[in-house]
């Protein structure tokens, strides 16, 4: 990974812009990383189909912050069809870094707590 690559990341993980919370999400989920401890909180807030916000909050390492702000990015003014089709897959190429399999844990706690938020959504919503 080239040095500017890695000095933007740190940017990132210093102020990421979708840490927070919304304080009318239309859905929050928590999940746990029982591996390596992190916790997430994903704020959604979702508008005729459209995701139009997402924050999310908790302890996090380096590699789940860096997921989490990705893939919001990805999914912010998307469909809830095309965010529920982002995969892990997608998600490693969105981050583009060299992970070993236990971070790539890590890296997808956010990816998991979307899908499950979503499928929760549209049980509660539309079930």
């Amino acid at each position: 990974m080239d040095e500017l690559y890695r000095s933007e990341l740190m940017e990132i993980y210093k102020d990421p812009s979708f840490r927070g919370q919304l304080n009318n999400p239309s859905i929050s989920l928590e999940k746990h990383n029982p591996f390596c401890g992190d916790r997430l909180q994903l704020f959604l807030q979702i508008e005729d189909g459209l995701i139009t916000d997402a924050k999310f909050k908790g302890d996090m390492c380096f590699v789940s912050l860096i997921g989490a702000e990705f893939l919001l990015a990805e999914i912010v003014g998307q469909k809830i069809a095309q965010a529920k089709k982002i995969d892990q897959a997608r998600l490693l190429e969105l981050i583009d870094l060299n992970l070993s399999t236990s971070r790539v844990a890590c890296a997808t706690l956010t990816l998991q707590a979307l899908h499950e938020a979503l499928a929760q959504y549209e049980r509660q919503f539309h079930g």
